[in-house]
């Protein structure tokens, strides 16, 4: 699936770039030509963006550590799982979401720019458990049937606050590509609603990012296109004894988060 959106992404980038390139060959000089020479400058983006989750699963619930000295959280769990203690679940088919935000740039050299790009996702993960019917609505009560399929969806409102550097390749004319690196910082203000009931997760987390863009000179700004990708650095799981008891949340070990953007900026 992450291949698919690769490849979708990769293709849509360079149809962008294309329709630029063979827009800007009608014109035989160059724009912006002393653009890069700023020490700052600013601008803003506009972008859509899928994201899902890396999970790593215990093969039993009660593997989880949580249960080993509480238990009355295990009888608790127990009554509500019954003879389900192993639990499928993977990521369902990717939703699209929305990123909007600003750039400040700082030009470090000739080749390299330093760049703070803050901003705010609207995205969704979708999740799809197999073997046991829980309806969160009616309080985690467990129905009938052995291959029931279960969705849950975990909504996100990301503030992103990523910093990184772009290495700049050679301009051609009025294209110049680039590859960039970075961390980001994200927190989630969306309240999670009824998946909380189901799987408590962390609301911040650290990202490593990896992005190819390719920069247009356009005659009164420059135009960029960006393929970015950011992989979840932190264990986003959260296994509470105190809290309402997450009926899903104990079969995960690890779960991290995985961001795919296709940006636009404006500068």
């Amino acid at each position: 699936m992450r291949i698919c959106k690769l490849k979708y992404a990769l293709s849509l980038l360079l149809l962008v770039a294309g329709s630029i390139r063979t827009f800007g060959q009608l014109k035989n000089f160059e724009n912006l030509t002393h653009f890069d020479d700023r020490k700052f400058h600013f601008g803003f983006y506009l972008g859509l963006n899928t994201m899902d989750y890396r999970m790593t699963n215990y093969t039993n619930v009660y593997d989880n550590p949580v249960f080993n000295n509480n238990l009355k959280l295990r009888a608790d769990t127990k009554a509500l799982y019954g003879d389900k203690t192993a639990l499928g679940v993977k990521n369902d088919k990717p939703m699209p979401g929305f990123t909007v935000g600003g750039v400040i740039n700082l030009r470090v050299s000739r080749d390299f720019d330093l760049r703070f790009t803050p901003g705010m996702s609207l995205g969704n993960k979708r999740l799809k458990y197999v073997g046991v019917n829980v309806d969160p609505l009616a309080g985690g009560q467990i129905g009938s049937g052995s291959d029931t399929l279960t969705y849950l969806s975990t909504p996100s409102a990301y503030i992103d606050l990523p910093l990184g550097f772009r290495y700049k390749g050679f301009r051609h004319h009025n294209l110049r590509p680039y590859v960039y690196s970075g961390l980001a910082y994200r927190i989630d203000l969306e309240n999670k609603r009824i998946s909380e009931s189901v799987v408590h997760l962390n609301k911040t987390g650290s990202y490593a990012e990896v992005a190819l863009g390719l920069d247009s000179y356009l005659e009164y700004f420059r135009f960029t296109a960006e393929f970015r990708f950011s992989y979840g650095l932190t264990n986003l799981i959260r296994h509470d004894t105190s809290a309402p008891l997450p009926i899903y949340g104990y079969i995960f070990k690890e779960l991290n988060s995985n961001i795919f953007t296709l940006i636009f900026y404006f500068e």
